[in-house]
């Protein structure tokens, strides 16, 4: 299947930070920072039309209360997407890149929930590229522009990911550059 990217959608944002408050009403405590991540969260970026949201929690091995919850509130768990490739540049240790993925529940526009640990390179990352293409027009347009293209010509989302990201990896070098340059913190969560 190909992926299917389309121009930026205002209407992103707020559809993002319902989404979090709505991931805070069911997880409440169980999870520390909720937040829109992903190219929805990046204003003017082309995108796919689906909201990522990033919740962290203290221990992934104690995350069955949070999943419970999740999957009673409709949220389909896909196991078979634990963990995800280390980034270049960054600890390739597992723990570092350790992530729960749900979907949306079936009556709502696509959503997907990644729940990671605080404190590691697989939590910082998703919000480090969001704030940096948040600041950076230049890369963000040019990031754009290679998704809609890619999603053009290239027939499976297969290759689509494995294309895009050589760009991605050496934007993350560049907002780690920024980061240190401008002494970026994370900022208050979404919800």
């Amino acid at each position: 299947m190909k992926a299917r990217v389309v121009d930026a959608d205002p209407r992103w944002e707020d559809e993002g930070f319902e989404w979090a408050q709505r991931v805070r009403d069911i997880l409440g405590g169980l999870v520390l920072d909720i937040d829109h991540v992903g190219s929805t969260a990046v204003p003017g970026l082309a995108a796919k039309d689906v909201i990522d949201i990033q919740a962290l929690a203290y221990d992934l091995d104690e995350a069955a209360p949070a999943i419970a919850a999740l999957k009673s509130a409709g949220f389909i768990f896909d196991a078979s997407k634990r963990g995800e490739a280390p980034r270049p540049g960054y600890p390739e240790h597992p723990d570092c890149w350790d992530r729960l993925y749900f979907r949306g529940p079936k009556d709502a526009r696509p959503v997907i929930l990644h729940l990671r640990e605080v404190n590691t390179a697989g939590g910082r990352v998703p919000l480090l590229l969001r704030d940096y293409l948040r600041e950076d027009d230049l890369v963000r347009d040019q990031y754009g522009a290679l998704k809609l293209g890619l999603a053009r010509y290239v027939d499976s989302e297969r290759g689509y990911q494995a294309l895009k990201q050589p760009f991605v990896a050496v934007t993350l070098r560049l907002a780690e550059s920024w980061a240190e340059r401008t002494r970026w913190r994370l900022g208050q969560s979404d919800a």
